[in-house]
């Protein structure tokens, strides 16, 4: 077998996942590969920085001073990883006579490519979202061609110019249809792997929190929050849309996450980071409000939100996201309440609005379950005419 060429995969694959177009996906990349392709780094210069501008291109959308990224085995494992998950929804996988075995042997190798070490460095994060981030927008577009004798469907493939010619006399049509992430990806097959890859690359998933994906697990992500700039990019980019259901579709996942993160042994600082953090997106949502003077005394998107005959439809997470200011309350006041939020009148305002709103929407019960359940994480806070008791003396 050839030796692979790295220029062809950065050319065909890596620097499209970055940028966006089509890809090229061949043959799966086997683990001893690896150090063929890392050799050959030092060599395709020219192919490489094109990866490198289109990564830093990202990440200046998320802070001000891009780190220097430099294209090594770290992206190289991951992008092979990807390469490989893709190659077994390939169109043409079935004939190529891609056995269960090879199969496996093949989800095995991404599996071990992608488990690259975990890191809270702040370039690597940026660096691994730069080649990551359209993970959750990979898709293929199919095309189903009919004619006056017959059909054929092309996934992920054009189809050839002979069976569109002449479309009035033999009347053709053609139909497309889009196979997304939870087509591609999504799969019980290879949620192991994407998982994996998201541990490593914490800051896409973040950002990408939709309802697709695999679970957050805070623990592996809270270190982002404690970064001021990223988290401000975390928390403006999960605010999105206009419709109410996407608008809190991040926060509730978020909040999900948190609830389960209750049922492990979380650090209190961990706790405390992403109770801080889920409190200000409710203060966005509130701020979000605070200008417009032709709302009514009720908010339109905690109505549609939260109304009872939805009660049912309520996305996992909902009801903790929007309760956890009045469970703080409970807990410790200091958590409840966003810094600078009573200093200004109409936010403050609108901010206990939502928070009347809240208690009629999800009930005092929901509020007084979930602070029982902080209280196991919480220090609460000392009154302030209380002072701490002196250590005992031997």
């Amino acid at each position: 077998m050839p030796a692979r060429d790295l220029i062809e995969l950065l050319e065909r694959f890596v620097l499209p996942l970055v940028r966006g177009g089509e890809l090229t996906v061949g043959r799966p990349i086997a683990i001893d590969e690896l150090p063929d392709l890392e050799a050959q780094i030092p060599h395709s210069t020219p192919q490489i920085g094109p990866v490198d501008d289109a990564r830093t291109e990202v990440v200046a959308e998320l802070v001000v001073r891009p780190p220097a990224l430099v294209f090594d085995v770290d992206e190289l494992a991951m992008a092979a990883s990807v390469h490989n998950l893709l190659f077994l929804v390939h169109p043409r996988a079935d004939s190529w006579a891609v056995s269960t075995g090879a199969r496996r042997r093949v989800l095995e190798t991404a599996q071990e490519m992608a488990s690259r070490p975990l890191t809270h460095s702040r370039s690597q994060v940026l660096a691994r979202h730069g080649l990551l981030h359209n993970l959750f927008r990979l898709n293929r577009v199919d095309t189903k061609v009919s004619w006056w004798t017959g059909t054929a469907t092309f996934l992920g493939q054009k189809p050839p110019a002979r069976l569109r010619a002449w479309r009035t006399v033999r009347r053709v049509r053609e139909e497309q249809s889009v196979a997304g992430y939870e087509d591609l990806l999504g799969s019980v097959e290879v949620a192991p792997v994407v998982t994996a890859l998201l541990r490593r690359a914490p800051l896409t998933q973040l950002l990408a929190m939709t309802r697709e994906g695999p679970a957050l697990y805070w623990e592996d992500a809270v270190f982002l929050l404690r970064d001021a700039e990223l988290a401000r990019a975390i928390a403006y980019r999960s605010l999105r849309g206009t419709d109410p259901r996407q608008v809190v579709a991040a926060p509730a996942r978020f909040a999900a996450a948190l609830e389960q993160m209750l049922e492990r042994a979380p650090a209190e600082a961990d706790v405390r980071a992403v109770v801080a953090f889920l409190v200000h997106l409710n203060a966005l949502l509130a701020l979000a409000e605070a200008g417009d003077r032709d709302l009514g005394p009720k908010s339109p998107l905690l109505s549609a939100v939260l109304s009872p005959e939805r009660a049912g439809q309520r996305q996992r997470g909902l009801a903790s996201f929007f309760a956890l200011p009045a469970a703080l309350s409970l807990v410790d006041p200091r958590l409840a309440v966003p810094p600078g939020v009573t200093d200004d009148a109409v936010l403050a305002e609108r901010w206990t609005r939502h928070r009347a709103q809240v208690v009629e929407g999800v009930g005092e019960a929901v509020i007084e379950t979930l602070a029982g359940r902080l209280r196991r994480h919480l220090t609460p806070a000392l009154p302030e005419h209380t002072s701490a008791p002196a250590p005992a003396s031997g």
